[in-house]
């Protein structure tokens, strides 16, 4: 069950046994950047309505999926963290706002180049910390846009294809070269060797010592 408690409202809550729960708290100028690129015309406020013990199986898997990232130590970087925060305050304000009848559904429609822009950017800077926004602006779109669109051609959303290309960059490091795996993780966007273990055995399914072992 869950509860959606717009900024400023008190709330309380009483159990009488062992409980598990989890807390999403959202920026309010997150909000205000995702309402910025959903909400067609003008409107003064972001008004939330509160909500009480609805069932909502997108907004569970979504904080189910935060809660194990953290938990995990963040092996995805911060472009899957953003990539949820905004999905979710996009799903808020589609079903809990006061303002969800302004919101409407873009077609966007670019160019191939435009795609190959992305991806060879994305290529080029496997090492770095990519952004939502980063990659968005490369075709002048905003970042709730670009996942869809992104998406849409490619079939998977941004930050899984960043994975997909980090672990593709790996394997061919693993089986080339003799480098370090503390430097094999720098160069594919990892900022521990810690996370790139985990996120490699994740996607894989065996440690890139493992790997390197048996190819």
């Amino acid at each position: 069950m869950v509860n959606v408690t717009p900024k400023g409202i008190p709330t309380q809550a009483r159990w009488h046994e062992e409980i598990k729960f989890l807390l999403v708290s959202f920026d309010s100028s997150l909000f205000k950047r995702v309402a910025d690129e959903l909400i067609v015309g003008s409107y003064r406020t972001i008004e939330i309505i509160p909500q009480r013990g609805v069932c909502d199986r997108q907004i569970l898997h979504l904080g189910m999926a935060l809660k194990a990232e953290l938990e995990a130590g963040c092996p995805s970087g911060k472009l899957y963290g953003e990539s949820v925060a905004i999905a979710l305050a996009a799903h808020l304000l589609k079903t809990y706002s006061g303002t969800r009848q302004l919101i409407a559904e873009f077609e966007v429609n670019l160019s191939e180049r435009q795609l190959r822009r992305v991806i060879d950017y994305i290529y080029d800077n496997l090492a770095l910390e990519l952004t939502l926004a980063e990659l968005a602006n490369l075709v002048n779109m905003n970042s709730y846009s670009f996942c869809r669109w992104f998406k849409r051609l490619m079939g998977i959303s941004p930050h899984q294809y960043v994975i997909q290309c980090r672990i593709e960059r790996a394997k061919s490091l693993l089986t080339y070269t003799q480098l370090a795996l503390i430097e094999i993780a720098l160069q594919v966007g990892c900022s521990s060797q810690s996370n790139f273990t985990t996120l490699f055995r994740k996607q894989v399914g065996v440690t890139p010592k493992a790997y390197r072992k048996i190819i």
